[in-house]
């Protein structure tokens, strides 16, 4: 859900202090969007605003049900997709140029356009590194083994065979929940430290990766987000930290292509541009291409004698 209208002008010289602003005066705003009557659990959002550095088109805030992204690959490829197909940004073929500005950073998205719509998007992502592999015993679950990576937000890959898991659309309720309590245990004793942005220290997500369904693929992504939260899609700051930490184990290199899955079956097409360093890591600058369409254009009435005007998640 891409909020083009309607929210004052947030005040702040960065997307951060926007964020913030936006938080503490209309953080009502949110759950009213983004859950039901009007949403759903996994729904995503992202509030447009002015940029704050002249070199970006746009400014935006990442929205999820229970609180805020740094980064959100979906929520980039839906954005570029609305400034296309409505025409909030100039439009040229075969391909327009948007840079985003967002908390973590500016991210740069290429349209391919045909007769003045979008088609496929590339979203040329943050520099994105690989820390650690750690083994912790999480009690219920046993041996977890994981592979700590920042691709925008910061994640935790696990190979859902290696603890006994077969992930599905028909068993959710009990992979999503495992993978949040998972999630907190991992962040509670494993300490993430980004050299450039330490306002982004907090393990994000779970991922359970498994082999593909699809042919042509090379992985499928299982992302866990919240106790009830998890991605349509093979989400694109998981395709960013998936790569840097396939690169970071030695498994993949600059110019190399993978193809991710998700849990619906749609792709993401990956690769790496080239090496770079973030701190004292070896990171990478990765791009992940998708597609997005506008499905429907809302407005959104608040009305104050609703008793569920806040929103609610069942």
């Amino acid at each position: 859900r891409v909020v083009i209208g309607g929210v004052p002008k947030l005040k702040g010289a960065t997307m951060m202090e926007k964020q913030a602003y936006f938080k503490e005066h209309y953080d009502n705003l949110r759950p009213t969007m983004l859950k039901e009557p009007r949403g759903s659990a996994g729904l995503l959002g992202a509030v447009l605003t002015e940029p704050t550095v002249p070199e970006a088109d746009v400014g935006v805030i990442y929205l999820w049900t229970d609180g805020y992204f740094s980064a959100c690959g979906d929520s980039t490829y839906s954005v570029s997709a609305v400034l296309v197909n409505t025409g909030m940004v100039e439009v040229e073929e075969p391909v327009t140029e948007i840079t985003l500005d967002t908390v973590a950073g500016l991210v740069r998205t290429r349209v391919t356009v045909e007769d003045g719509e979008a088609k496929s998007i590339a979203m040329r992502g943050v520099p994105s590194f690989y820390t650690e592999t750690v083994k912790m015993d999480v009690p219920e679950v046993g041996e977890v083994e994981a592979d700590i990576a920042y691709g925008g937000l910061w994640y935790a890959f696990i190979d859902a065979e290696s603890i006994g898991l077969e992930p599905s659309l028909e068993n959710k309720d009990y992979w999503i929940p495992l993978g949040w309590r998972i999630r907190n245990y991992l962040a509670e004793r494993v300490k993430v430290k980004h050299p450039e942005h330490p306002e982004l220290n907090i393990l994000d997500l779970v991922t359970f990766y498994t082999k593909p369904s699809r042919k042509g693929a090379d992985t499928r992504h299982w992302n866990v987000f919240g106790p009830k939260q998890s991605c349509r899609s093979p989400a694109g700051t998981c395709s960013n930290a998936r790569m840097a930490a396939l690169y970071g184990k030695g498994e993949l290199r600059p110019g190399e292509e993978i193809v991710a899955e998700s849990t619906i079956g749609t792709l993401h097409y990956c690769r790496i541009l080239k090496e770079v360093k973030v701190g004292g890591y070896r990171g990478i600058l990765p791009e992940v291409s998708a597609t997005a369409y506008i499905t429907a254009i809302n407005q959104v009435v608040i009305d104050p004698r609703d008793p569920l005007k806040d929103g609610f998640l069942f």
